[in-house]
């Protein structure tokens, strides 16, 4: 059985609000806090306060950050969320995230992806708001993540580079593929990053998908909007029976015209684009060319975004694509209390039946440095305990 968070943003969207949301539907703000200082460097206090808007109650973030003393390039972000030991559900998102902004950013300035300067993307509040809506998603079990379509408002705002048309041009990069509707409203109330996390999780824009709803949360903004709706994102949060089968697609080049630094910003560009999976493998072509080979598996409502992220980052022109069926397996995370400590494990069911059963493996760790015992110990004693309580 999966978890599906629906972000619903008839109001427009910025990460704040998204996180605050999570926050308000349940999600452990300890936790949240302690992966984004783990990326950050340092400490930021995040407070979650509540408020009303338009006669509805739910949170609002307060988020209290060190001055930088310098701006960061896109890898520079990237390497310190790879460092930070997260749980990988939540490494892989807040990349994913942060993949999107710096393609985008990168085509609007004209620079490599990898060489981009994030300055208000890049600031630590707004790191933290990345992280911790990666770390919120963790923290409800979140599988899959869906968004509404958003408003699009006009008139300018004032950046680091600048005064810039609203949208600002990388929330429009974003954006590329992504439905959105006009809004004869002034002020931005869709911001960069909160735009990257609707396009980069969630792929597209649509209906609130069937499901078993469990709990909502909400999150507001400081922006007013003029004609009193409350400046809010609202989460969903609920259950959908797995499907046995949904189609994906197997997208490829051969490129021998290329460096290995293409090749990396062409991976990074794909996942950003929404793929589930990309890889390189060296290959030798026609006369003993060395190349590459370079694969990305992606979803349906995403083909055409990773196709666009091919010919936009490499020189090839020509794709081979194929159709793929994927069996997966409904499964559901459980919370057993074991003599070290409550543990997570995800059961998969075959027919009805358990097919398989696992441990988290950020709480074997963590209950093994508790413990003071080493990982393999812990892992033996949990799966003994937990044989019996699946």
């Amino acid at each position: 059985m999966a978890r599906i968070a629906y972000l619903d943003c008839p109001a427009g969207v910025a990460g704040d609000m998204v996180l605050a949301a999570l926050i308000d539907a349940g999600a452990d703000l300890d936790a949240i806090r302690a992966a984004v200082k783990a990326v950050a460097g340092h400490d930021v206090t995040i407070q979650a306060v509540p408020v009303t808007d338009g006669g509805l109650a739910g949170l609002r973030l307060d988020i209290d950050a060190p001055d930088e003393a310098h701006d960061r390039h896109a890898h520079e972000i990237l390497d310190a969320i790879a460092a930070a030991g997260l749980a990988a559900p939540v490494a892989l998102r807040a990349t994913q995230v942060f993949q999107c902004l710096a393609v985008a950013e990168g085509r609007v300035h004209g620079v490599p992806a990898d060489h981009v300067h994030f300055h208000e993307v890049g600031a630590l509040d707004s790191i933290a708001d990345i992280v911790g809506v990666a770390a919120a998603l963790h923290s409800l079990g979140v599988d899959r993540v869906a968004a509404s379509p958003l408003p699009i408002t006009h008139g300018t705002v004032m950046t680091r580079h600048g005064l810039l048309p609203i949208p600002a041009p990388a929330t429009l990069e974003v954006l590329a593929g992504y439905p959105v509707y006009g809004v004869d409203v002034e002020g931005e109330f869709v911001t960069p990053t909160g735009a990257a996390i609707c396009a980069a999780l969630a792929g597209t824009g649509g209906s609130m998908p069937a499901m078993r709803l469990i709990r909502t949360g909400l999150g507001f903004g400081r922006k007013k909007w003029p004609d009193g709706r409350p400046n809010g994102v609202r989460v969903l949060l609920g259950t959908q029976d797995a499907a046995p089968s949904e189609r994906e697609w197997e997208i490829a080049a051969n490129l021998d015209d290329t460096t290995p630094e293409g090749v990396s910003v062409l991976i990074e560009a794909l996942f950003a684009a929404g793929a589930m999976d990309a890889w390189s493998e060296a290959i030798v072509m026609k006369k003993g060319r060395p190349a590459w080979a370079v694969r990305a598996l992606c979803g349906e409502a995403v083909r055409e975004k990773v196709i666009a992220a091919f010919f936009a980052e490499s020189p090839t022109i020509g794709l081979r694509m194929v159709a793929l069926e994927r069996v997966k397996l409904p499964y559901e995370i459980r919370t057993i209390t074991t003599s070290l400590g409550a543990v997570r494990i995800k059961v998969a069911f075959r027919d009805g039946a358990v097919s398989n059963v696992s441990l988290e493996s950020d709480d074997v760790r963590r209950l093994a440095a508790a413990a003071g015992i080493p990982v393999r110990k812990a892992r033996e004693i949990l799966a003994q305990e937990v044989a019996g309580q699946a």
